[in-house]
C-alpha cells in the first residue's frame, strides 16, 4: 500500500518535496507523542501533576536537608520523579511526602521543614560573618528588663571580629553615651561614658560586661552584642526545637522585606511556657543576600497565656540592623577613647 501511495506521488522535484514534508511530519509526531510539554512561561509549580504534593509538614517527621524555599524543593522532587520511574514523594528516601509542603504558590514551608531551612539559612550567615573582618549599622533595640518595657533606643555600631572590638553611640535613648569594649584590652572591661554633661563630668566608667548597672537596661552583656551573637543564639534556639521535634508550630515565608532589602521570614509559635518559658512567638527577618537576621521580634508570655495579639504588653525583645557595611578597614583606631573625645 505504502509504495503504491509513493508512486502516485509526482515524479522529480515535486516528489522530493513531498519525501521531505512526510519526514517532517513524521518527525513532529514521534515528538508529540513521547513529550510532556508545558506552556511556555507556565508555572511549573501549579501544574496539576503536582498539586498533590502541596500539603502540610509534620515537625515530628526526619527530614534531609531542604532547600530554602518551597519551589526550590519541588524542583528537586520533580528532578528525582523524573529520573526514576519508581520513585514516589511517600516511598523515596530523601524526597518530601505529600504532607511535608504546604504551599501552592512555593513561598512558604511549615513545620520541621521551615526550621530546618531557618537554620541552613543562617548556618550560611554565620559563615559569611566569620570570613567578615568588620562591619557598622545603626543598631535598634527594645527589651523588656524585670517585667518592664524599656524606651526604644537606637546607636551608631561599629563591630570587628578579631580581637573582638565594639564601639557604641547612642542616637536615641541616653543620646550621646558611648561605650568601647576591645577581647582583651582595659582588663576585659566595658568603658561606658554617658551623655550629656554629665558624662563629660564622670569621664569613662570602666565597668564588668556584667556588672548590675548595664545589664539593668540589658538582657545580654556588651560582649554578646552584634550580628554573630545574635545569629548564634537564634540557631541555638533552632537547633533545640529540632531535637525537641514537639511543642513548637513553624514557617519561613519569603516575599518579605526589611530596609529595602529581600528577606525571608522566620516565624516560630511555642504552645506553652513549658516548651519555652521565655517566648510565646518570635518572628525572624532573614536578610537573603546576607543570611543573617536583620530584625527580630520576640514576644513572651502574658500571665502564663498566649497574648490575644502582639503588642507593648507581650513585647520581650526587639532588635534590627540598617545600613549594613561589611569589611569597612576598622583599625584599633576606631576601638580608642580619643577618636570619639571620651574622657
Amino acid at each position: 500500500m505504502l509504495r503504491s501511495f509513493l508512486h502516485s506521488l509526482p515524479t522529480g522535484e515535486n516528489r522530493r518535496n513531498s519525501y521531505a514534508a512526510l519526514l517532517l511530519l513524521f518527525t513532529f509526531g514521534f515528538y508529540h507523542w513521547n513529550t510532556d510539554p508545558e506552556a511556555c512561561g507556565g508555572d511549573p509549580v501549579a501544574s496539576p501533576r503536582r498539586h498533590n504534593q502541596l500539603l502540610m509538614v509534620s515537625i515530628a517527621t526526619p527530614l534531609p536537608k531542604p532547600a530554602v524555599a518551597a519551589r526550590d524543593i519541588l524542583h528537586a522532587v520533580d528532578e528525582k520523579l523524573a529520573t526514576d520511574a519508581t520513585a514516589t514523594p511517600s516511598t523515596t528516601p530523601g524526597l518530601p511526602k505529600a504532607e511535608e509542603i504546604k504551599s501552592p504558590d512555593g513561598t512558604v514551608l511549615t513545620g520541621r521543614w521551615a526550621l530546618t531551612a531557618s537554620q541552613d539559612r543562617l548556618r550560611r550567615g554565620q559563615e559569611n560573618l566569620e570570613k567578615t573582618t568588620d562591619y557598622s549599622a545603626q543598631f535598634r533595640r527594645q527589651e523588656r528588663i524585670n517585667g518592664e518595657l524599656l524606651d526604644q533606643q537606637a546607636m551608631n555600631l561599629k563591630v570587628r571580629h578579631q580581637p573582638f572590638s565594639l564601639y557604641m553611640k547612642w542616637t536615641e535613648g541616653d543620646k550621646g553615651r558611648q561605650l568601647i569594649f576591645v577581647e582583651g584590652q582595659n582588663d576585659n572591661k566595658v568603658l561606658i561614658q554617658i551623655g550629656g554633661v554629665p558624662g563629660r563630668l564622670t569621664g569613662a566608667l570602666a565597668m564588668d560586661p556584667d556588672d548590675g548597672r548595664v545589664r539593668a537596661e540589658s538582657r545580654y552583656p556588651a560582649t554578646c552584642a552584634g550580628l554573630l551573637a545574635l545569629t548564634k543564639i537564634i540557631l541555638s534556639h533552632h537547633d533545640h526545637d529540632l531535637k525537641r521535634a514537639t511543642g513548637v508550630t513553624s514557617e519561613m515565608r519569603d516575599g518579605e522585606s526589611f530596609d529595602n532589602r529581600p528577606c525571608y521570614q522566620t516565624t516560630l509559635v511555642y504552645d506553652s511556657p513549658a516548651v519555652n518559658a521565655d517566648y510565646y512567638k518570635s518572628l525572624i527577618l532573614i536578610d537573603k543576600e546576607l543570611s543573617v537576621p536583620v530584625c527580630v521580634r520576640n514576644y513572651t508570655w502574658v500571665e502564663g497565656k498566649a497574648p490575644a495579639k502582639e503588642d507593648e504588653d507581650s513585647l520581650i525583645e526587639h532588635y534590627s540592623y540598617t545600613g549594613l557595611e561589611l569589611n569597612t578597614e576598622l583599625t584599633d583606631v576606631d576601638f580608642t577613647k580619643s577618636k570619639y573625645k571620651m574622657r
